[in-house]
């Protein structure tokens, strides 16, 4: 599972036009391999908890991916930790642009909460296809618990084409979880959180609902694209 060293800087070059992955605030280390994953992990200047990023070949096709990621209801079921979501605000339903809150499960401490904006970009002619989600104070929303905000979170989803039935799939999170959580715990679970998410992403994507969904929907005609630039 390696990428050339091209293929790396393309898609940072993207990620960091795209979402809060800002240029020169990320130094990835290998932090090893897992169920044939790649691991990297970021410390963070300014505040003790890093970043982390999966890197896993999964067995799906990008058109299912694409449809397990749209449906926002359901990430309490893969997300590792994620315990509750609510779609706030559709912006642009064709183009995938949401408002959407997310609860965050902490052990022994307070969940934790956001409200984050998704966007999506695809790039056919490199069969690549980028989601991702960012704090926003676009809408504000207050779920009547005694959830903690965080002060920021950002994560990015690549889906890349390798065949009809085969995507590579890069996961990277950028917590900030605030004040009161020791590092400690808090960074083992950050470090796995990536890993964890795509390995039930996995199973997510085997589901009739989700693979007869796909057959129709924008993402077959992306996966279409892609298929005739790699063929080109």
């Amino acid at each position: 599972m390696k990428h050339s060293v091209a293929a790396v800087f393309a898609i940072l070059f993207l990620s960091v036009a795209l979402s809060g992955f800002a240029a020169g605030r990320y130094c990835w280390e290998s932090a090893g391999t897992v169920d044939g994953c790649e691991l990297f992990t970021s410390a963070m200047a300014g505040r003790p908890y890093i970043a982390a990023k999966a890197v896993c070949i999964l067995p799906a096709g990008a058109d299912v991916l694409g449809v397990v990621l749209k449906d926002i209801a359901a990430y309490p079921q893969w997300m590792h930790d994620c315990t509750q979501t609510k779609v706030l605000k559709v912006v642009d339903d064709e183009n995938d642009v949401l408002i959407f809150w997310f609860r965050q499960h902490i052990a022994l401490f307070s969940d934790r909460d956001m409200v984050l904006k998704s966007k999506t970009k695809s790039v056919p002619e490199k069969g690549q296809y980028f989601v991702h989600a960012d704090s926003t104070e676009e809408l504000a929303y207050n779920a009547g618990k005694e959830y903690v905000r965080m002060p920021s979170f950002h994560s990015l989803f690549i889906l890349e084409w390798i065949d009809r039935n085969t995507t590579r799939v890069t996961l990277m999170i950028d917590p900030d979880l605030g004040e009161g959580v020791p590092s400690g715990p808090a960074n083992k679970t950050i470090r796995i959180t990536p890993l964890k998410t795509l390995k039930k992403m996995e199973g997510m994507a085997k589901q009739k609902k989700y693979l007869d969904a796909a057959k129709t929907s924008k993402y077959a005609k992306l996966v279409e694209q892609f298929a005739g630039a790699k063929s080109r």
